[in-house]
C-alpha cells in the first residue's frame, strides 16, 4: 500500500538486519477495500505461508477487524489443516489476528500474541523499542523457559518516551 510504503521499507530492513530474509505474500499489499471484500485471499496467503517449507515464521502485519471472515476457507481447508499440524511456524501478531492464533490454537499450533509487523518492528523511530527488541529475538532462541518481566519504560505515545 503506497500510503505505508516507507513503513514497509524500514521493516523489510529491520527483519534483514536480523538475518532474516523477507517474504512478502501476494495479497498483503493490496488495498483495504480489496482485502475487506477478499478474505479468501487472506486465507490463501495464509495457507500459501504454511505451505512453504522455506518460510519459518508468520509476522502479522496488522490486526484485522475481519479476520474471523477467513475462517470458512481455512478451517474446512484439509491441506490448510495438514500444513498447520505437518509444518509449525513461528505466528506472531496481537489484537484483531487473536482470531487467528485462536484457530491455530484448535489446530494445535502455540503461538505469540506478540510483535505486528506495522506496529513494532516498523516502528517509526530510529530503532524498535528495547523491550519489543529483546522480546522478538527471543523467537530465534532456543529456551527451555526465561522469565517474562514487564518493560522498565511506559508510555502512552512515542514522544512521551
Amino acid at each position: 500500500m503506497p500510503f505505508c510504503k516507507h513503513e514497509l521499507d524500514l521493516g523489510i530492513k529491520r527483519l534483514e538486519e536480523f538475518g532474516l530474509e523477507p517474504v512478502i505474500m501476494p495479497n498483503s499489499l493490496k488495498d483495504m477495500d480489496y482485502l475487506f471484500n477478499h478474505p479468501e485471499e487472506r486465507a490463501a496467503d495464509l495457507k500459501q505461508a504454511f505451505l512453504d517449507d522455506s518460510i519459518k515464521g508468520i509476522i502479522c502485519a496488522i490486526g484485522g477487524d475481519d479476520t474471523y471472515k477467513t475462517f470458512e476457507y481455512l478451517m474446512e481447508d484439509q491441506e490448510f489443516i495438514t500444513a498447520v499440524k505437518e509444518h509449525p511456524k513461528i505466528f506472531t501478531g496481537f489484537s484483531d489476528t487473536t482470531n487467528n492464533h485462536l484457530m491455530l490454537n484448535r489446530l494445535g499450533l502455540s503461538t505469540f500474541y506478540g510483535p505486528c509487523f506495522l506496529v513494532d518492528i516498523a516502528e517509526l523511530d530510529k530503532e524498535m523499542l528495547p523491550y519489543t527488541k529483546e522480546s522478538f529475538k527471543r523467537f530465534f532462541k532456543e529456551e527451555n523457559g526465561y522469565e517474562i518481566k514487564s518493560s522498565p519504560i511506559w508510555y502512552t505515545d512515542r514522544a512521551s518516551y
